[in-house]
């Protein structure tokens, strides 16, 4: 059973600019059915390529596993010339298994607020990925998990990290989360 990230982006800027910023990220998600596009998809900036044919995967010489941890802590690839699984290959790039669900916006003058849904963790990879390629914005994560104790707040503005923290989230968190300190 898939552990849910909740998730808080803020993005700040030029309303035109923000305009622009939110038109790039729609899309629909891979493998949704009927294609229906959200207001948040990772596919739309950092497209996944599909998934390696089967007999690539029978004959890989590597666990998928223990290349992803290597390539995750800047190790060289033990073997490049086969693509990674469509798992491991969101996990290096977006920082989550799977695309954001449950999205929801809210649009202010100069300020975007998401919330939405990720499998296991925040979309860390992603959120540099994107605000390195749009460095005229704000961004502003906060995402918790509790069920692996995860609580993690990032800022980054001109493209480059201002703050960056992950730890346990403390009882407060919980609550303004809507849980309870007892049921993490």
């Amino acid at each position: 059973m898939t552990n849910w990230c909740q998730n808080r982006l803020e993005v700040s800027g030029p309303t035109p600019l923000l305009g622009a910023w939110r038109a790039a990220q729609q899309g629909a998600s891979p493998g949704q059915v009927g294609g229906r596009s959200q207001a948040l998809s990772f596919h739309a900036q950092l497209p996944a390529p599909p998934d390696a044919p089967g007999p690539h995967r029978a004959r890989r010489p590597y666990d998928e596993t223990q290349r992803l941890g290597l390539l995750l802590t800047g190790h060289a690839d033990p073997t490049p010339d086969l693509p990674l699984d469509s798992v491991s290959w969101r996990i290096l790039h977006w920082g989550c298994s799977g695309d954001a669900t449950h999205v929801t916006l809210i649009s202010f003058p100069e300020r975007l607020t998401l919330e939405f849904l990720t499998p296991w963790g925040p979309p860390l990879a992603w959120l540099q990925a994107v605000a390195t390629a749009w460095p005229a914005l704000g961004f502003e994560l906060r995402g918790i998990e509790p069920g692996n104790e995860l609580y993690v707040h990032v800022r980054i503005l001109n493209g480059r990290v201002q703050h960056s923290e992950e730890r346990a989230p403390t009882g407060q968190e919980l609550l303004e989360w809507g849980y309870e300190p007892d049921d993490a």
